[in-house]
């Protein structure tokens, strides 16, 4: 599994995110770690290479590392620390200039689905495209649409379809879509989502920002459709989440 660090001018801040992260993602096998603050138990503002380098150090995996940062400094920090890294160390190490809060979550959740460093970079780095399309859809629209627009199924793939009301009361926002994201990723099929009350999608589902682009509220129907070796049973688990209300 590919490991997260967020090196932060604040200690209090990233510890903040870290939690945010594991609480979206809970798992036992993405470590998420932090670098933050200086001076005694780290609570005067500023950032450390030094501490940087350890932490990657000690979060090596052959899966590789993302590392987001708040802001100056911390990416000068970061980059210091990389120029002390040994080569092998220093290969499977991505600095990530997405947002921190946002990109962090994202990469959270996509490094939880087993995803390689690749695309836990992007899913982070398209971090922004929900609340854009929230706040400024016509400007976001292009950005939405080039990635995550599909193709029709042709005739020649068995696709399975099914409708479902969303029915839980905040809709699949934040911890409802990353656990719609996670079931998704467990299963070996391929899953578009239509929004069919809000005329969104279709979408392909690889990551808790293509949920959020949906934009799914209570009382949104959507069509679900999947195909691939494990297309019944990722139907089936979601099927199953959508009538325990994701827990909620």
């Amino acid at each position: 599994m590919v490991n997260i660090l967020l090196v932060s001018h604040s200690y209090q801040l990233a510890s903040g995110v870290a939690e945010l992260v594991r609480q979206m993602a809970p798992s036992d096998s993405v470590k998420i770690d932090v670098a933050a603050g200086i001076g005694e138990d780290h609570q005067e503002i500023g950032t450390n290479a030094v501490e940087i380098m350890e932490k990657l150090n000690a979060l090596y995996t052959p899966e590789g590392t993302l590392v987001l940062m708040d802001l100056g400094s911390a990416i000068l920090s970061a980059e210091m620390a990389l120029d002390m890294l040994d080569e092998a160390v220093k290969t499977q190490v991505r600095l990530c200039p997405a947002p921190f809060v946002e990109g962090a979550i994202a990469a959270g959740v996509q490094a939880n689905m087993g995803s390689d460093l690749d695309s836990v970079y992007r899913e982070a780095m398209s971090a922004l495209l929900a609340k854009q399309q929230q706040l400024q859809p016509e400007s976001s629209q292009e950005d939405q649409q080039a990635p995550q627009q599909v193709a029709e199924a042709t005739p020649a793939e068995e696709v399975i379809e099914i409708v479902l009301p969303v029915t839980n009361e905040s809709g699949l926002h934040a911890r409802p879509a990353a656990l719609f994201a996670k079931t998704i990723g467990s299963h070996n099929a391929k899953v578009t989502v239509t929004n069919l009350t809000e005329n969104k999608g279709p979408v392909t589902i690889n990551g808790l920002i293509a949920v959020m682009l949906l934009a799914a509220k209570k009382g949104d129907v959507l069509k679900i459709q999947a195909k691939g070796e494990e297309k019944q049973e990722v139907i089936d688990a979601l099927q199953k989440l959508f009538a325990e209300n994701f827990g909620e």
